[in-house]
């Protein structure tokens, strides 16, 4: 078992740049992906929150939107909160993060999703 509280304590304590910091320093040390340990020994929601955590933003945002275009249905409102939250350079970031997690265009993704006005927005949105 882990000690949740622990890991919690630790993880909302830490800055991002701090939390990518441990995640090297952990491979480092121990030869084992962090992330892949956090998601060994967590379950539910409190794994994806932590999991969530420990990623750089733009690789949380990419998984994010993942998960609202995949399966049937779309989360619009993951979409709309993700892309009309972020400056220039963080959806920058964010399309590269896509393209290197998933080997996917986001752009290409979000349009095979999406229709009409909505598809036009977010398209101007990823640009």
């Amino acid at each position: 078992g882990s000690d949740k509280e622990a890991i919690l304590d630790l993880i909302t304590s830490r800055s991002n740049k701090q939390r990518v910091e441990i995640c090297q320093a952990y491979k480092s040390q121990y030869g084992k992906d962090l992330i892949a340990d956090l998601k060994y020994e967590l379950t539910g929601k409190f794994e994806r929150l932590i999991v969530s955590l420990m990623r750089p933003p733009a690789y949380s945002d990419a998984k994010e939107i993942k998960d609202a275009i995949a399966g049937i249905g779309t989360d619009e409102k993951c979409l709309i909160e993700i892309l009309a939250s972020r400056t220039n350079q963080e959806i920058h970031d964010l399309v590269a993060a896509y393209k290197d997690a998933y080997e996917r265009d986001l752009e290409a993704d979000v349009v095979g999703d999406t229709s009409g006005h909505f598809k036009k927005m977010l398209v101007v949105l990823l640009q």
